[in-house]
């Protein structure tokens, strides 16, 4: 059996889009897989206008998704339950 170190699943994981529709954070990754989390896990998110909510883009080539309205953001492989690493 061979592997390799350059294997996806080991890969920083990358949100190619995302969106919040109504609570939910919708997250489109690289891989092909979409997650969605409740907008309640983020207090700051949670209690921002729809307007607000909707305002975000991805940063760091979809490491991250930042709100300028909110300044502040979420790490995709934080959604994932990952490490983060620099």
């Amino acid at each position: 059996m061979s592997s390799s170190t350059h294997s996806p699943s080991l890969a920083r994981p990358r949100a190619l889009a995302a969106r919040v529709e109504r609570d939910r954070l919708w997250v489109s990754l690289e891989d092909g897989r979409e997650i969605g989390v409740p907008v309640a896990w983020f207090d700051w998110l949670a209690a921002a206008t729809p307007i607000a909510r909707a305002d975000l883009r991805l940063v760091e080539g979809g490491a991250g998704i930042w709100w300028d309205r909110l300044a502040d953001g979420i790490s995709v492989p934080g959604l994932l339950g990952q490490p983060e690493r620099p």
